[in-house]
């Protein structure tokens, strides 16, 4: 009975082997039994232990939240309406932040202005962009801050917060083919209308070149009545009878950039002077291409001297006569050709001189100087614009021109500068 038994539980293998071999594999059966109900037994022990002891967690439920009483809500409820349909001015944080239009993020720096205006409070609205919502701290809508204008220059139409009128009083510009003063007169009086329609929240300023350049004002001047009005008046006795063109100017050539020893139609000292002043947006109105001189080359003042002092030697007999000649009266014919800086347009027909030195022989003429191209105006300003404008983070200014019967290559000049400085260029030919 026990073998059969034995053969179900360790198979009929088992008897199969020897005595010792069956002795040796009950006892190894034995012990692994005994280990294995040791082993379940200490780790049944070691888990109810530690579930005993390991720490239990603890929901609290936090402190109810605190209610209004129905009734007290219903008065808040009220207030609020209330304060919303009154018509008194809510108080609400301002946030105040200066025009970025004119910055290059991501560095900004604000470049405060000098307003001069002896500003009186007036219950008047004024237009343009400006600071804080209702009372703010600019000078604009709203406040008293920088303000935007629009224009409308000879047909270019446009806006900027600081804005410089360049204007061109050459000789040339009363020529009979341009219309002659009258037409001129037409040219200011067309001025005044855009110096006129400037909103009050703008800055601006006015020059004028020819021979030279003469600028309005030495700095920025806010754009209120009285201040438009000086600057019409300044601007009115430009080329009329006794002032035709401009010898001389309080604008000269900056001591940066390309230099210039002197010229006609000096366009880049009414820049210079526009840049200085950080204009944002110039206008220009002229007939011609600037003729800007290079100094000359101290090789060629040099060869220069030499000829001049060789022709001096050789005519002292001559120079010395003439010097010594009576003065005479002497009539000039009139002019039949283009006009010059300084000629007055009237004489045409020719009038009296009274001359002193009549005979004095002609010297050899000076050597010609270079003059500026377009690719030298583009670098002069590129310098003007690096330590005046990018330095304080602001764009370069939108430069506007207007050519007044002007020729091709003026024209085209223009053109190139208003497209280097992202502006128009329009040709007028006559104003009515």
């Amino acid at each position: 009975m026990k073998r059969e038994l034995a053969e179900k539980l360790l198979g009929s293998g088992f008897f199969a082997v020897t005595r010792r071999q069956r002795r040796a594999l009950t006892t190894t059966i034995t012990i692994s039994l005994v280990l294995h109900i040791i082993g379940l037994i200490a780790f049944g022990s070691w888990v109810i232990m530690r579930s005993k002891h390991e720490e239990k967690t603890v929901f609290i439920a936090p402190p109810p939240i605190k209610t209004y009483e129905p009734r007290k809500l219903e008065h808040s409820v009220k207030v609020c309406k209330r304060q919303r349909s009154s018509s008194r001015p809510s108080m609400v944080p301002r946030m105040v932040a200066m025009k970025t239009a004119s910055l290059s993020l991501p560095k900004i720096n604000i470049d405060p202005k000098v307003i001069h205006t002896s500003f009186q409070p007036k219950f008047k609205a004024v237009a343009g962009k400006g600071l804080g919502v209702g009372m703010g701290t600019g000078y604009g809508l709203g406040g008293f801050g920088e303000g935007v204008s629009e224009f409308n220059f000879f047909g270019i139409r446009g806006r900027g917060d600081r804005i410089t009128i360049l204007v061109d009083v050459s000789v040339s510009m009363v020529e009979e083919d341009a219309g002659g003063p009258a037409g001129y007169e037409r040219v200011k009086a067309r001025l005044s209308e855009v110096i006129g329609a400037l909103n009050e929240a703008a800055f601006f300023n006015v020059a004028v070149f020819a021979d030279a350049a003469s600028v309005w004002q030495p700095n920025m001047m806010i754009a209120n009545e009285s201040n438009k009005r000086a600057a019409k008046d300044w601007l009115q006795p430009f080329n009329t009878e006794g002032n035709f063109g401009l010898t001389s100017g309080n604008v000269y050539s900056a001591t940066t950039g390309v230099q210039a020893a002197g010229g006609t139609t000096r366009l880049d000292l009414a820049l210079t002077s526009a840049f200085e002043q950080g204009a944002d947006t110039i206008l220009i109105i002229s007939d011609g291409e600037p003729k800007v001189e290079k100094p000359l080359a101290a090789q060629k003042m040099e060869e220069y001297s030499k000829i001049m002092g060789e022709w001096q030697k050789k005519n002292a007999g001559a120079i010395a006569a003439a010097d010594a000649a009576p003065a005479e009266k002497v009539w000039v014919e009139g002019k039949k050709g283009p006009l010059k800086e300084g000629d007055d347009p009237r004489a045409r027909e020719g009038h009296w001189e009274v001359r002193g030195k009549t005979h004095r022989p002609a010297g050899p003429p000076e050597p010609k100087a270079d003059l500026w191209t377009l690719s030298d105006f583009i670098q002069h300003f590129e310098v003007l614009y690096q330590n005046l404008y990018a330095k304080k983070s602001k764009k370069p200014p939108v430069i506007h021109t207007i050519g007044y019967q002007i020729d091709k290559e003026g024209g085209r000049f223009l053109q190139q500068l208003s497209d280097k400085y992202q502006g128009r260029y329009r040709r007028v030919a006559k104003i009515k």
